[in-house]
């Protein structure tokens, strides 16, 4: 007996738009689906179907003769179209959105992405419940989920308070995660935050910056939990933090109730936007547009954005150039090629990370006698990266780099220090 369960795709076109079926077939397969058939029509959106009728009854047709599991629209469904499709159908029916549900909620490992998940899923079943509960009271169901007619009424009740329960719940993580902010902070450490289209190849590269072993799998959001650790790659202080995936009509109700994950790149001081090089140019240009607006969606700029085109050891150099062309088309800058799988290109990209971060140079001169010599030291180590270093007769000379942030306070210290500064380069 076959145990895998065995879905049917469902899309419907408006006009010209393109297809999105086999992203929606890679969906289907990551949630364990065995994809039996697809159906795909180009129409205007049927009020009580979503597709037409006459193509309903060609699935249900399908569908009478071949044992499947469960129908996935690529649409959203409105409530009274999955109960309209599921009667006619005789099956489970799901859209896109209950679909990404169920992919997160099977690569859900901690408490907090548990939360997020059934928070954005009782917030989706929400007007389900209540088109359900106007057809009950009109007779029309007799009740679900073994409830009497107005009983549904307290269920509903009871999901608005789960769902109360649970922000309350995220609110205090999110407190939680902003002590840790001001923590790295005041220890000097800077924030980088690696983005992009889910299956890009992110947490290969969270894995060589920092040294990690992060499980990588070939399949979509295998991250919904943000990792952050230090890179052991340059002397400035970076803390690097790999994060959930984007993927195009990412559903407003997972933005938000992944907010407080999503917070820690709306805040970073640099966001490294992975771009999987290997995908077609309008696959790349389709998933690059994606994630600069959902990017825009939560608070990140343009400005803080370094675009790292991945996957490099799989293409030729003329559709890496075309690649490139296409990012700077995007964001106004080609990219830094980059192999996470075998470290080529590395070097570049910490560069880039630096160039990015670290905006500003001084140079110091340091008398040996100073009372405050190591105090000096410590301050630009932890707030700098020197550059070059020259030891005198009588002082220690230093160039350093210093992210823009910290410059304007670690010239305040240094010279309350005794040390000698001079601006060769201030923040842009």
């Amino acid at each position: 007996m076959n145990s895998v369960p065995r879905a049917v795709l469902v899309e419907r076109l408006d006009g010209n738009s393109a297809s999105t079926m086999e992203e929606l077939k890679a969906l289907a397969q990551t949630a364990g689906y065995e994809v039996v058939a697809t159906f795909i029509q180009s129409r205007p959106s049927d009020p009580r179907y979503c597709i037409g009728l006459g193509k309903a009854r060609e699935i249900a047709g399908f569908l009478a003769e071949n044992p499947v599991d469960k129908v996935i629209f690529a649409n959203s469904l409105k409530p009274v179209q999955l109960y309209n499709l599921a009667k006619l159908f005789d099956v489970e029916v799901i859209d896109r959105f209950q679909l990404i549900l169920e992919i997160f909620w099977k690569h859900a490992r901690t408490r907090e992405a548990k939360y997020q998940i059934e928070l954005a899923q009782l917030k989706y079943e929400l007007p389900i419940i209540r088109e359900k509960i106007r057809l009950a009271k009109l007779g029309e169901l007799p009740g679900f989920h073994g409830l009497g007619r107005y009983e549904v009424d307290v269920y509903e009740r009871a999901i608005k308070s789960r769902i109360t329960q649970l922000q309350r719940l995220l609110l205090s993580t999110r407190r939680h995660r902003s002590l840790h902010r001001e923590s790295r902070r005041r220890r000097g450490f800077m924030v980088v935050a690696i983005t992009g289209y889910t299956n890009a190849g992110k947490t290969t590269l969270f894995n060589l910056l920092t040294g990690e072993s992060k499980r990588v799998e070939n399949s979509l959001f295998t991250t919904l939990s943000t990792a952050i650790r230090a890179t052991p790659l340059t002397r400035l202080r970076i803390a690097v933090v790999d994060t959930v995936g984007f993927i195009d009509r990412l559903p407003h109700l997972l933005v938000e109730a992944f907010y407080s994950t999503l917070e820690e790149v709306a805040l970073a001081d640099l966001v490294l936007l992975v771009i999987d090089a290997s995908d077609s140019l309008s696959e790349v240009k389709r998933k690059t547009l994606t994630s600069i607006n959902t990017l825009r969606e939560i608070g990140v700029s343009k400005a803080s954005i370094l675009p790292v085109i991945n996957k490099v050891d799989l293409v030729d150099g003329l559709h890496l150039r075309c690649v490139r062309d296409v990012v700077e088309e995007l964001l106004g800058e080609r990219g830094v090629p980059i192999s996470a799988a075998t470290g080529e290109g590395l070097q570049s990209l910490v560069d880039a990370m630096v160039g990015k971060l670290a905006q500003a140079v001084v140079r110091i001169e340091l008398p040996y006698t100073a009372a405050h010599f190591f105090d000096v030291l410590n301050e630009v180590s932890s707030k700098g990266m020197v550059i070059e270093r020259m030891n005198g007769r009588d002082s220690l000379q230093l160039t350093v780099r210093v992210p823009a942030r910290e410059y304007s306070s670690l010239l305040s210290k240094l010279t309350s220090l005794g040390a000698k500064v001079e601006a060769v380069k201030t923040p842009a």
